[in-house]
């Protein structure tokens, strides 16, 4: 349930760069703001008392709150959101370490070790942990096919995408072949499923190609056993690195917050089915705290971006940590990385 505060209402310029610089100073402290030294440091050209009225203000409004009587302010998930939409009005979307690409994509061919290697960068960039939701194998382009003999009725599938992606199945026959036989329903089937999507196979093409009346029995042969080889793809995965960064934070070793980060680690599912709602979202999506709507996750920050093959989105990647997150930092990183992804990807499967 949204919370309602009293004077609910527009902030004007000065309180907007009062709150603004206080979330920014307790990012970068961790310590409650006070009003004194809060002046002194920010060079407002106001006295400590009349601070304090506009900080007073600001916590009636939701934007902060004071932990103890005597402390200072720190910023709630209302005054957090609002830090966040000022930066994303102004932010610079070009991320500063070009490195990046070169460093990862480069060295790398596999799919599953670019996406290792993703999330630990992210993790390692950041200082928090780097999250990454793998692409659905459906989405996938074939590039080829090949059927091997294990047993007289047992023969092993594997199917190679141009991504990069290995999927193997051990399909049993009912009839006898040949490793001569298999080669040939391996060349046949390259040959007709070869650019096209895992998914486009399974809802089309197996059907065009047993409709047309060239497909020769030995043909239907090959077509079963590829049919059931593509039945159970798999699904998508989450990738997480980098957990020992946020049990260096003292926020994050707080007995509800350490909670979640057992959940995140225990519970994989939790985070992917929250990526998974973004992944049709173009740009940068910024959950703070309560925002990510998941009771086994609190007091964290998830930034995240969706990543495409061409025009079609296939996964995420982001980053997760304390709502006392760098998000000057975290954004425009997640925000390059999505699209230095999609990049590599798009180049993969052509």
């Amino acid at each position: 349930m949204k919370k309602v505060f009293e004077n609910e209402r527009m902030l004007d310029e000065r309180e907007s760069a009062v709150l603004n610089s206080i979330v920014y100073e307790y990012i970068a402290t961790g310590k409650a703001v006070g009003s004194r030294s809060f002046v002194q440091k920010y060079s407002f050209s106001l006295s400590p008392a009349t601070m304090r009225n506009i900080m007073y203000d600001l916590e009636r409004m939701g934007y902060l709150m004071q932990p103890h009587t005597s402390a200072g302010r720190v910023p709630t998930d209302k005054g957090y959101r609002y830090y966040v939409n000022s930066l994303l009005d102004s932010y610079d979307s070009t991320f500063q370490d070009l490195e990046i690409e070169e460093k990862i994509f480069q060295r790398e061919l596999q799919l599953d070790k670019i996406f290792e290697s993703v999330t630990k960068m992210l993790s390692v960039i950041s200082n928090y942990a780097g999250v990454m939701l793998s692409p659905n194998p459906d989405f996938t382009i074939l590039k080829l096919i090949e059927l091997i003999q294990l047993e007289s009725n047992e023969v092993l599938v594997i199917i190679v995408t141009r991504t990069g992606m290995i999927l193997t199945k051990k399909v049993n026959i009912s009839v006898r072949v040949t490793q001569d036989e298999l080669s040939e329903y391996s060349k046949f089937l390259t040959r007709e499923l070869c650019g096209y999507s895992l998914n486009q196979i399974k809802e089309n093409i197996f059907k065009e190609l047993r409709d047309d009346r060239r497909t020769s029995t030995n043909k239907e042969l090959a077509l079963d056993i590829a049919q059931i080889a593509l039945s159970e793809t798999g699904d998508a995965k989450i990738n997480i690195d980098g957990i020992e960064n946020l049990l260096r934070l003292p926020e994050m070793v707080e007995e509800s917050r350490l909670k979640s980060l057992l959940n995140i680690i225990e519970e994989k599912n939790i985070l992917k089915e929250i990526l998974e709602q973004y992944i049709e979202t173009d740009g940068i999506n910024i959950l703070i705290g309560e925002e990510i709507e998941n009771e086994k996750i609190s007091g964290c920050s998830l930034v995240a971006s969706s990543y495409k093959i061409g025009n079609k989105p296939v996964g995420a990647v982001g980053v997760i940590g304390p709502t006392r997150m760098d998000y000057e930092k975290v954004v425009p990183l997640v925000d390059y990385t999505g699209k230095a992804v999609t990049g590599l990807l798009t180049k993969m499967s052509k």
